[in-house]
């Protein structure tokens, strides 16, 4: 009898590399800030580029290649391109938009562009204007 070990199939069994990058996003009420793992990237290796509303990351390196008579046993880390393509659309400010590369993290903080931030609308009374009762400051209104 055998057992079942759901777990035998992925032994040493060679899986794609992602490649697409893993975020996070956070937005305040003025800005959206993206943080994107690279662990592994150069600051040098990386472009981060936004056109017509969409976001694109790209991001290439190349694993260190062995002399004859080495034989690699497994490769997880990612070798070559990754990248990301987030639309944006016209809620932040691309034109200053900000990216900084720390730890193998890059943060990229967009502002939310001024149309698009909540504002609260003042409601006018006419009711009160049109029967001649008095302005919330107290003030007669003429009829």
């Amino acid at each position: 009898m055998l057992r079942f070990d759901p777990f035998r199939e992925l032994a040493w069994r060679t899986l794609p590399a992602a490649t697409q990058v893993p975020f996070d996003a956070e937005r305040s009420e003025d800005q959206l800030v993206l943080r994107f793992d690279l662990p592994g990237f150069a600051a040098e290796d990386i472009d981060v580029t936004v056109d017509r509303g969409v976001l694109r990351l790209t991001a290439e390196r190349s694993l260190d290649r062995h002399d004859d008579g080495v034989t690699v046993l497994r490769r997880e880390r990612i070798d070559g391109k990754v990248s990301r393509r987030l639309a944006l659309g016209d809620r932040y400010d691309t034109a200053r938009v900000e990216a900084s590369f720390d730890n193998g993290v890059l943060t990229v903080t967009l502002p939310v562009a001024e149309t698009a931030r909540p504002r609260r609308v003042e409601i006018a009374s006419t009711h009160a204007i049109e029967a001649g009762e008095p302005a919330e400051d107290g003030a007669a209104q003429a009829a």
